[in-house]
């Protein structure tokens, strides 16, 4: 019989738990990297498209505020403290205590790597995905906090 090891864990095994992933993290990224090279972005898009497809949204209307909206409500609810604000035809995104940020200070890792920036075009991809459109981003700053911006093509102006 299995029992419910879950309800055991203490908080120094969801540490080594973190420790574990964080390393495997730093190891796709890198791997991919390796690899692939100066295409990393474009599969990073790729990913976010893709997972744009199984997330769990409901959009009336495919406008950047409408997929900001909601992207931002379904990662809330994995806990991701993200806020979106959009302006015309650009999005500022804003991560409080980034998990990004948490790896890279686990591995010792630069911010502003090749980590953080596959996480932007992997939010780019879900978000272009969603309202149909092409999405480039931008880093702003990085830290516990992580600003970066989405630029919409294609896309007239909201008002």
């Amino acid at each position: 019989m299995i029992g419910n090891n879950e309800l055991t864990l203490t908080g120094e095994d969801y540490g080594k738990a973190f420790t574990e992933v964080s390393f495997l993290l730093d190891m796709l990224v890198e791997t991919i990297s390796a690899f692939v090279g100066k295409s990393t972005p474009s599969l990073a898009v790729a990913a976010g498209r893709r997972m744009a497809l199984n997330m769990p949204v409901h959009l009336e209307e495919k406008t950047p505020a409408a997929v900001l909206d909601e992207v931002v409500r379904v990662f809330r609810i994995q806990q991701m403290e993200l806020s979106a604000e959009c302006r015309g035809n650009e999005a500022l995104v804003t991560v409080d205590h980034c998990p990004i940020g948490s790896v890279c200070r686990n591995r010792k890792m630069e911010l502003d790597s090749s980590i953080c920036q596959m996480f932007h075009y992997y939010m780019a991809g879900i978000v272009a995905e969603l309202c149909g459109a092409p999405v480039r981003p931008k880093t702003l700053s990085v830290g516990e906090n992580c600003t970066f911006s989405l630029a919409f093509s294609g896309i007239r102006p909201q008002a």
